[in-house]
C-alpha cells in the first residue's frame, strides 16, 4: 500500500465555474479540494473537517469573504486556518489585506495560484492525514 499526505484546500466562491476551475487546477497539482458556495456552507465544512488552507472569494452572498474570515479569526473555538483571498475587485482586496492574508486578483494564472498556495502551505505545513492511493494498492 502506498500512503501519501495531501493538503486539503477549501475553495469558497459563489461562482460555480470559478469553483470548478480552481478545483481542477488544485487537484491536478495533487491537492485534495473541498468546495463551498457561500460563507455558511464554508463554516460548516470548516468545523466538520478543518482544511489546511482556504481560498475565499471576497464577494460572497449572505456574508462577504472579509467579514467571514474576520469572524473566524475573532472566534477562538474555530480552527485557525490560513486564508488566501481572491477577487476581481482591487478596491475590496485592500480590505482583505487588512486581515494580513495574501490576495490574488482575478484573473490569475494557474502558476500564480499554485505559487501562493505552495508558499502558504510551506509557512504552515498540512496536518498529517493519511491518504490511500487505491489505484496502486495491492488487492
Amino acid at each position: 500500500m502506498n500512503e501519501q499526505t495531501r493538503a486539503v484546500i477549501l475553495v469558497v466562491d459563489d461562482d460555480a465555474w470559478v469553483r470548478e476551475l480552481l478545483k481542477l487546477q488544485l487537484a491536478g497539482a495533487g491537492y485534495e479540494v473541498q468546495l463551498a458556495d457561500d460563507a455558511i456552507v464554508a463554516g460548516h465544512a470548516l468545523m466538520r473537517t478543518p482544511p489546511d488552507l482556504m481560498l475565499v472569494d471576497v464577494s460572497l452572498p449572505f456574508l462577504d469573504g472579509v467579514d467571514f474570515v474576520a469572524a473566524l479569526k475573532a472566534d477562538t473555538t474555530v480552527p485557525d486556518v490560513p486564508v488566501v483571498f481572491i477577487s476581481g475587485n482591487s478596491e475590496v482586496l485592500g480590505r482583505a489585506r487588512s486581515l494580513g492574508a495574501p490576495c490574488l486578483k482575478k484573473p490569475f494564472t494557474a502558476e500564480q495560484l499554485l505559487e501562493v498556495v505552495q508558499r502558504e502551505l510551506q509557512l504552515r505545513p498540512p496536518r498529517r492525514r493519511p491518504w490511500l492511493d487505491y489505484l496502486s494498492a495491492a488487492t
